[in-house]
């Protein structure tokens, strides 16, 4: 029997960190199950990568992951008949015709979660000010995103979906809504479910990871040019940020992450309506590809705002982050580099 290939693409900001590190955390436990999350890391970004770059090619990997399954089968002595590669950049890209090699090798099967337009835009937006990996997306507002709003181009659901059923076919796309209705387990629950998962007794509990800051530190964020530094400064320089608005702003998860008017929101998922309902029916035999319902009418927004106050504002966010740097260590750390 051919063996399965699970590629979890994403998108963004669906837990795909948090499925991840389940993944990787639970290596030992997965095999004896008869699943390889293969090369001993969290994330395949760089091998994606590198079919991507040319540098390697699609059916070279399938090949190389079947070698490997094949040495895990035989000292494990049980079949290995699952494998599952996770990036979710690949669903960033236009193009996924350059895996379509893995099918020499695998019966692959894409999985690929769904959050509706409006909350995904909310959330993406704070991510990319968190993380600053995309320079012209780091510094703007909320308004200037959403007027690049196409740039996000895998959001308009249907015609993705289609195109993973060209590239893999249609039989072979397993997606997930990213909704509690839809998910009552959770996520990590639910994509184990699509790879055959189904007995969790042996594997560590399910981490929620990459939480977001608060809407009032991610505006100081904003004006931090955090893209210019290399990505372990900027990883140090993060965490300190994260620290302030948890120990000293008191974010405790629960500040609201919404910034979409009750008439902006309605406006947005307009403009996706159409290929939600198209993809809703051909994949789950109904009209509404959600459903989850909106936001409250009266449901507060998130303040996307500093103080005024020079005093205030030095007092709130500067002082707390350059004390958090040097009793973090971070300063010294950087110099001495």
């Amino acid at each position: 029997m051919q063996r399965k290939l699970f590629l979890h693409i994403g998108s963004h900001r669906t837990a795909t960190t948090s499925i991840q590190q389940f993944m990787f955390a639970n290596f030992e436990a997965l095999k004896k199950t008869g699943i390889l999350y293969p090369m001993r890391v969290a994330r395949h970004q760089r091998l994606i990568n590198t079919i991507f770059a040319g540098k390697r090619n699609s059916a070279e990997v399938g090949q190389d992951l079947m070698e490997r399954a094949a040495k895990h089968e035989a000292a494990l002595g049980k079949p290995i008949g699952t494998v599952v590669l996770s990036d979710e950049d690949i669903s960033m890209r236009r193009d996924l015709s350059p895996l379509a090699g893995l099918r020499e090798h695998f019966d692959v099967q894409v999985v690929f979660s769904l959050r509706r337009q409006d909350l995904w835009l909310e959330s993406w937006f704070f991510q990319n000010i968190k993380w600053q990996w995309i320079p012209h997306l780091s510094h703007c507002t909320f308004d200037e995103f959403l007027e690049r709003r196409e740039e996000f181009h895998w959001i308009r659901y249907n015609r993705y979906v289609q195109h993973l059923e060209d590239v893999f076919g249609a039989e072979n796309i397993r997606l997930n809504v990213f909704e509690k209705q839809q998910m009552p387990d959770g996520p990590v629950v639910a994509f184990c479910k699509q790879i055959g998962l189904t007995d969790l007794s042996t594997c560590s509990t399910p981490p929620h990871v990459n939480s977001s800051m608060s809407a009032e530190m991610v505006e100081f964020l904003r004006h931090i040019p955090l893209d210019t530094f290399d990505p372990p400064e900027r990883d140090l320089l993060r965490q300190a940020f994260e620290a302030v608005d948890r120990n000293v702003l008191g974010n405790t998860g629960k500040q609201s992450e919404l910034l979409l008017s009750p008439d902006q929101r309605r406006a947005i998922l307009a403009i996706y309506a159409e290929g939600n309902r198209a993809l809703a029916q051909r994949h789950f035999n109904r009209d509404q590809l959600f459903l989850d319902p909106l936001p409250a009418e009266d449901a507060p927004l998130a303040q996307m705002t500093l103080p005024a106050d020079t005093d205030t504002l030095l007092a709130r966010f500067v002082a707390p982050l350059l004390t958090q740097l040097v009793k973090s260590g971070t300063i010294s750390a950087t110099r001495k580099k």
